[in-house]
């Protein structure tokens, strides 16, 4: 890959101040489909369908929920036929 530096160039230009920022920095939006939330400050994308958005961080109340079926747990049984 051309213009990538290894990670030993990188901490060879950084101190360790810029280092631990830049891990604990939000990440910022890459397309036009990315955005920060507001609320969980997360990156998050808007789906094609125009209808949902990914990426939420758990308990965000923006975040993508299940539609449709409900998940049921899986039924016991004594290990004898089937229904």
């Amino acid at each position: 890959m051309v213009g990538v530096k290894s990670l030993e160039d990188l901490l060879g230009e950084i101190d360790r101040d810029e280092l631990d920022r830049r891990i604990c920095s939000h990440p910022k939006p890459r397309t036009s489909r990315e955005f920060v939330c507001p609320e969980c400050e997360a990156r998050c994308t808007r789906l094609l369908n125009k209808d949902g958005e990914a990426g939420h961080a758990k308990g965000c109340s923006r975040r993508l929920r299940r539609t449709g079926s409900v998940r049921k747990p899986p039924m016991l049984t004594d290990g004898g036929e089937s229904q």
